[in-house]
């Protein structure tokens, strides 16, 4: 990319900040979602329209963010009693549980984040882990946390069939 592409999505640093924000809500996410839109679409080589290209690549990592966060509150956080996607204790529990079968590594990003708060970029800094390799980190920790519940939701689906008969 040219340098002079560089300097303008610099410049529009802010643009795409609010454009994450008004996705996202969250600072920490927003800061992380700029900040890898950036490095994506500086890191291509030949880009016509560098700002459209920064957008779309910025839209669909906040939907990305915005879709996995959705999940994992969901999925951990209980909602308020008289709604219909009421998460028991049960389940509460054995999310934990999945959670800390993790790797160690895994284990250890997703505290840092989820309880501590602290930001991607901050945990790379913390890990002595390259940002990547973070990424990764967290999408294998997730999928294995939503493959472990489905697997514990159809068992359980099938002991109640059994429990039925």
């Amino acid at each position: 990319m040219r340098e002079r592409d560089k300097q303008m999505l610099a410049d529009h640093y802010l643009d795409f900040y609010q454009m994450a924000y008004t996705i996202l809500h969250e600072e920490a996410d927003v800061e992380d979602a700029v900040q890898d839109a950036l490095t994506d679409t500086m890191s291509q080589p030949f880009v016509r329209d560098p700002y459209g290209y920064c957008c779309r690549v910025l839209k669909n990592k906040c939907y990305k963010m915005l879709k996995r966060n959705t999940y994992i509150l969901t999925e951990t956080l209980p909602d308020l009693p008289d709604t219909p996607n009421t998460i028991d204790e049960e389940r509460l529990h054995t999310l934990w549980k999945y959670k800390e079968r993790l790797p160690a590594r895994i284990k250890e990003v997703f505290d840092l984040y989820y309880e501590k708060g602290y930001t991607r970029n901050e945990i790379a800094e913390i890990t002595n882990t390259p940002l990547p390799t973070l990424k990764k980190l967290f999408n294998k920790g997730h999928k294995r946390l939503k493959k472990q519940m489905i697997e514990h939701d159809n068992n359980n689906k099938h002991q109640n069939n059994i429990d039925k008969l």
